[in-house]
Formats: C-alpha cells, sequence, structure tokens
C-alpha cells in the first residue's frame, strides 16, 4: 500500500474506532506547488555560471541559504534546499529530492510508474591533483566520497505518530542513486529542435508515408498518424551538439520509511553512505557527481480516498553534509563538527508573531529550544550564547557565554544540556508605542578552540516580528489542511483561537491557500468570526459569504479578505471559515510549529481538537488601518457589471481607471474558467455556455470586487 495513502488511512482507522467521530474527517495533503522555488525561478531566472573547477575538499552541509542549490558548488536547479522537511539532519538544512520541478510545479512527466525527476549535479571539481603535496593525484592518495541520506514522511516522535509525520516517503521502486562522470572533451549529436510545416491543401498522408524534410535537406520524415490539409505537425528543424558525459553508478538504493531505520536504531534519522574513488578514469580535473532520484503518483490511491489535488511533493529524499577530499580511510564517519541541527524558536510563548500595540510581557515565553548535535567521535567542549538586536542594529541583550561537554551523537543523541538546548529568555521588550518593532535574535553554539572544521552552522537566528497580525505559522507551508465530511449535506468549519490584551478592531483576515492539481481546491467559503465559549469557538460575531480561495502573485504572500466594516473583537476570539461542500480547500499547514488545542474543527454539530500537529495558516490583522508587511487596503470603488444578465459582453460602470484591474471567472463549483487583464472596461464571456458564474475584479492582485452573473 502507498505509505502516502497510508497517513489517510491510518487516520480512517482512528474513525471506525472512535464513533462520534465517524461522520468527520481532517486530513493533511502534500504540496503540489513549491512557492519558495517558484519566486526563486522568477528572482533567478537563469542560473548563474560555473568559473574554475572547485578544489578540494568539497563540503556542502545545505547549512545556508534556502531555495536553489549553490551555483557556485552545483549545475543545476531541480532539488530544493531547506530546513522544512528533513527530520533531524546532521546539521540545520539539507536538499530534497521530490516530484517537483525547477518551477516548483509536479513534472509533466509525472505518471504511476517510477519516473526521473530530480537531478542534483556538482560543478566540476579536481581530481588530478593533490596540492596538499603538489603532484598529482594518486589513487593511493585515499579519497573517499560520503554524504547522509533520509526518506521523507518521517516524524519526531518516538515511537512515530500517524498525523505527526512531515513529507512523504519513496516507495520501493521509488529510487535515489548516487553517479560519478566527467566530461569527455567531445563534442556530439544530441537530438533536434523542431518547427512547424504545414500540410498542403492538395495533400494527404497516412502512417507510414514519407516526404522529404523541408528543413533539413536529406532527412526523411515518417508520418506516424494520418494527416490531412492545412494540419500543422513538429518537424526536426536543426540538429543540437553539445559535450560528451560519461556517468557511471556507484551507489542506489530503493525507497522505505524512516521508520524501518528507527526500529533498527533510534538514533539513525539519517545514514552516511562512504564511497572510496579507486578507479583512475576519475583523476582528471572535471570529476563530477549527481544525485537522481525515481518517484511515481500513486494516483488510484488518492482518488478512492476522494483526495483532490493528489499529485505533490511526494517520493522525498533529503541529503546533507557531503564531504570529498584525499586522506581519509573507511571509518573515517565523523567531522570534527557541532551544530544546530533545527532552526531555533521564537522569544513568545504562543505565537511566531503578534501585534505590537497588543504585546504584554506575559506573552513572553519562559526558554527558547535548540537542537543541537556534536558530529564528531569524542565529548567536545562547547559554548553557547545568545545576542538581541532591534532592527538588527541595536543592542537589547547579550546572554553569558555558557560552557559544557557535548557528547557525541552517534552514541548520546543530541545534546541536552538545557543552559544550551533551553537556554532561559532573561529578557523582555518594551513597547514603544510604535506601529510595529522587529529584533533579531542571534544563537552560537561553538566548539572551543579553532578545531570545529565547518562554522557556518553553528549560527542560527530567528526574526521576531511584532506588527499588525497574529500568527502561529513562520510563513512557509510544508503540507495543507482540509475538511472532509461524509454527511449527506457536508457543513464543516476551521477556527483558530487567538488572544487579545485589550479591545481591538479586527481589519482583515490573511490567509494562505496551497495550490492544489488544476486548482481543484477552488470552491466557496464563509469567511467567520466566532466569539469564546470555554476555550472552543462560542457565537458568531461576523460571516462573510461567497468568498473564493486566491493565491498571492508573490509566491508566498498571504491573500487579504476584508470584512465589508471593522469587527469590534474583544478577549478571545476565533477566525476561520465554513464550507458547506466536500471540495478540500487545502489551507496552508505549517508542521514546523504546533498549535494544537489553539484550532479546531467541525464537521457535525461539535468542535474538536485537531490531532495533527501544525499550525493552519491564517492570521488576523487587528488594530488601526495602515499599510504594513504587505497588507493592502481595497480600493473604496462600487463596481456594477452590466448587462446582467447578459447575451454578450459585461462591461464594469462606475470605473475610475483601468491600469492594474484583471477579472476572473468561476462556475459554480468553484472552477476557475477565465483570467484576463481588463480591456477597455470589457468582459469576454463569448466562452461561457448559459448559465450561472462569479465574475471577481482585482486590483493589482488584490481582490475588490466578487459578482454573480448569467449568461443567456
Amino acid at each position: 500500500m502507498s505509505y502516502r495513502i497510508h497517513r489517510l488511512f491510518a487516520f480512517i482507522g482512528i474513525l471506525i474506532c472512535l464513533p462520534f467521530l465517524a461522520h468527520s474527517q481532517e486530513f493533511v495533503t502534500g504540496l503540489a506547488y513549491n512557492p519558495v522555488i517558484a519566486k526563486a525561478a522568477k528572482q533567478q531566472p537563469r542560473a548563474a555560471k560555473n568559473g574554475e573547477a572547485l578544489p578540494l575538499p568539497f563540503v556542502e552541509d545545505f547549512s545556508v541559504g534556502i531555495g536553489y542549490p549553490d551555483a557556485r558548488k552545483w549545475q543545476d536547479r531541480l532539488a530544493f534546499v531547506n530546513n522544512s522537511f528533513p527530520i533531524y539532519p546532521p546539521s540545520i538544512g539539507a536538499v530534497t529530492m521530490d516530484a517537483l520541478d525547477a518551477q516548483g510545479v509536479v513534472y509533466p512527466q509525472a505518471s504511476r510508474e517510477a519516473f526521473p525527476a530530480d537531478t542534483l549535479t556538482s560543478s566540476p571539481i579536481r581530481l588530478d591533483s593533490n596540492f596538499t603535496h603538489h603532484r598529482p593525484m594518486y589513487v593511493s592518495d585515499s579519497l573517499y566520497f560520503s554524504f547522509y541520506y533520509q526518506p521523507g514522511g518521517g516524524s519526531r516522535q518516538t515511537p512515530p505518530v500517524e498525523w505527526e509525520r512531515v513529507g512523504d516517503a519513496p516507495e520501493f521502486d521509488d529510487e535515489l542513486i548516487l553517479e560519478f562522470g566527467y566530461a569527455t572533451g567531445n563534442i556530439i549529436f544530441m537530438g533536434y529542435t523542431y518547427g512547424e510545416y504545414t500540410i498542403g491543401p492538395d495533400e494527404y498522408y497516412v502512417a507510414g508515408d514519407t516526404i522529404d524534410n523541408p528543413f533539413i535537406p536529406g532527412l526523411i520524415y515518417i508520418f506516424e498518424s494520418n494527416a490531412f490539409p492545412g494540419e500543422t505537425i513538429l518537424m526536426p528543424y536543426d540538429s543540437i551538439f553539445g559535450p560528451e558525459y560519461v556517468w557511471n553508478e556507484v551507489w542506489s538504493t530503493h525507497g522505505c520509511t524512516l521508520d524501518s531505520w528507527l526500529a533498527e536504531n533510534p538514533l539513525q534519522y539519517f545514514k552516511q553512505v562512504l564511497i572510496p574513488i579507486t578507479d583512475p578514469q576519475y583523476l582528471r580535473n572535471n570529476f563530477q557527481f549527481r544525485f537522481r532520484n525515481y518517484a511515481s503518483l500513486d494516483l488510484d490511491a488518492w482518488s478512492s480516498g476522494n483526495i483532490v489535488g493528489w499529485a505533490s511533493n511526494c517520493d522525498q529524499w533529503h541529503i546533507d553534509y557531503i564531504r570529498l577530499d584525499v586522506d581519509r580511510y573507511a571509518n573515517d564517519l565523523y567531522p570534527n563538527d557541532v551544530a544546530f541541527v533545527s532552526p531555533t524558536t521564537s522569544a513568545l510563548s504562543l505565537y511566531q508573531s503578534m501585534p505590537w500595540h497588543q504585546y504584554r510581557t506575559s506573552d513572553m515565553g519562559a526558554n527558547f529550544h535548540n537542537d543541537l548535535s556534536n558530529l564528531s567521535s569524542a565529548t567536545k567542549n562547547t559554548f553557547y550564547n545568545y545576542s538581541v538586536k532591534k532592527d538588527g542594529v541595536t543592542n537589547i541583550y547579550t546572554s553569558t557565554v555558557n560552557n559544557e561537554n557535548a557528547s557525541p551523537y552517534h552514541t548520546n543523541g543530541l545534546h541536552t544540556y538545557p543552559y544550551h538546548a533551553e537556554p532561559a529568555i532573561n529578557f523582555s521588550y518594551t513597547y514603544d508605542n510604535e506601529d510595529s518593532a522587529s529584533f533579531t535574535i542571534t544563537h552560537v553554539f561553538r566548539m572551543e578552540g579553532a578545531n570545529d572544521e565547518l562554522l557556518r552552522n553553528d549560527t542560527c537566528s530567528f526574526e521576531q516580528k511584532f506588527y499588525n497580525y497574529y500568527a502561529f505559522d513562520d510563513g512557509t507551508a510544508e503540507g495543507g489542511y482540509c475538511l472532509l465530511s461524509s454527511q449527506g449535506s457536508p457543513d464543516a468549519s476551521l477556527a483558530v483561537q487567538f488572544t487579545l490584551a485589550q479591545p481591538d478592531t479586527l481589519r482583515c483576515v490573511r490567509m494562505y491557500f496551497n495550490h492544489a492539481l488544476n486548482d481543484e481546491n477552488v470552491d466557496y467559503f464563509t469567511l467567520m468570526v466566532w466569539d469564546d465559549n470555554n476555550g472552543q469557538p462560542g457565537n458568531v460575531i461576523y460571516s462573510m459569504e461567497s468568498q473564493l480561495p486566491a493565491f498571492g502573485e508573490e509566491y508566498l504572500q498571504f491573500v487579504n479578505y476584508y470584512p465589508e466594516e471593522p469587527v469590534a473583537i474583544e478577549g478571545t476570539f476565533y477566525v476561520g471559515f465554513r464550507q458547506t461542500h466536500n471540495t478540500q480547500l487545502n489551507l496552508g499547514f505549517d508542521q514546523n510549529n504546533d498549535a494544537r488545542g489553539h484550532f479546531f474543527y467541525k464537521t457535525t454539530n461539535e468542535w474538536r481538537e485537531s490531532f495533527y500537529r501544525g499550525a493552519p495558516m491564517i492570521r488576523p490583522v487587528v488594530g488601526k488601518a495602515y499599510d504594513h508587511s504587505g497588507i493592502r487596503q481595497p480600493q473604496e470603488q462600487t463596481l456594477k457589471l452590466y448587462p446582467n444578465p447578459t447575451t454578450g459582453d459585461l462591461f464594469i460602470g462606475e470605473l475610475e481607471e483601468t491600469d492594474g484591474l484583471e477579472y476572473q471567472i468561476f462556475d459554480l463549483y468553484g472552477r476557475m474558467l477565465d483570467a484576463q487583464p481588463v480591456e477597455g472596461g470589457r468582459i469576454n464571456t463569448a466562452q461561457l455556455v448559459p448559465g450561472m458564474y462569479m465574475v471577481r475584479i482585482l486590483k493589482d492582485h488584490s481582490i475588490i470586487s466578487t459578482e454573480k452573473i448569467i449568461k443567456h
């Protein structure tokens, strides 16, 4: 059975065992779209040119940067550098290989069968010379290549807990492959570019017929199917030549689960592979290595579970701490390094961010939490401290340096000395009557002396934001949160709890929706605000119907949903949505922060706390109306679409200007049928069959009007 479906079926098993949940279900899906990569693709449309071949040692632990791999070390941009999906990597950050391409979308060749997906190719590396001894490289120089890897879909809990898994495990046929290779220096034929050829008015061809290729003299084109007059076909247009490469597979593994590793060894979150380079063919000035993975989509299994948007960043492999150098040996498994393993935490006890004017010293947490590791084979004397700066400049606090021995991870696990792993928060912020504030908290965990081989993984920072919104999430989705009801008349709600220090005004609700395959998650919902009833949502304070999931044009931005009028709130309140259908709305779900106990779902008559570890990506914006951190107030315009009903085009009345204006048309199932810029105040409906539709008008990508229309 597919591992990714196991998560769903395991939860269904719980529902069978618990009669009171028989008609309700919540679940988490993978991501069909990676906005971090999509944003990088827009900002960096072309990869940087690689310079000269790299000298030894080659060391990469992916602890710096998020998104594409470092262009100085890597030639392609198909894998994803992140600290969101790997579970306890050797050092903070890893590179993930999955079923999403360099644009952050599912590969077009994705299928049920295992297909070639990501590739991670190194820049050329100098293995022709031993620069230490100033002579040519020999096999006797003891060259070794090593790396750590982990299958996706793991849980931080022991034993693993189904509803705390992050990502997706590769099935048995989903391989991870390592190859060594080099460019031979030869130029070889690689294939063709293709041009359009139109069949003449008196021409007709059947499968098997041939004609001379008009683009490349001497080349014959063979028809694979019948071709009719006026039809356009693609023919080879020009030859493509490129450098010849030799690639040899030196290691591979089939898909598996992290659970099976932890059953062998509870500390074995990552496995290390060590490979000697003994073949003289690789001792050259342009040696390269590359990782490739094969992925597969279990379409039937997802379909049987009534899940839309099943195609996702599935079959994940995480790779970390790659080392290539001379003078190594068969048991050289432990670099002389101590490191952060995971991102550090917020200084607030409950939120990742909150409004500055609502902050009170009681909102501070008691401790930070740091995951720290000693990767070496011996106990190391380490020190730790942290500092706080306002706006990254003004020093607010610096803790004292604290020293303590750290035992090796491979025998003792993470370094848990409380003054390092759970340091007390011994400072407080002071509200200064400004609109907002930001503090950078920098943590340093380092080996005493000058023996630490890799210093870049010894520092970890967190930006503590006090803007005009509350957030349990860190702004990055690892999955999508959805509701599904098996009742005859579906009625499901999600509510996220927030608590004010003083009465305030709800200005808008920011929501982050994931793209699903073909945007199958687009359907109407009602924006909801509730008061509190003994720790659960109570009376409805405000509701706004006929809202649709929207997606920020800047990839990582939330979308703002504005009430018709500001909503007065006080004490504990809840924001969320209600849906009366079974379309999975696929709200962004941050699985690296745990808001359980502060968000609730209802698919029957009772509110329930979520089983899933994570935080729904919903943020209430409170306080006075001002523009900050992407919050945009809507244009005050009264729009009227006419004629309505219509037999032809629609026009927008009372429109002051059309610059930056666009429209989107949806059917009553929430499927987007058309999206175009508004030209001359006109909306084209020629493609619509008679029926009822919703038309959404946007100004500079912000929704300013949604109207129902009828096409005759």
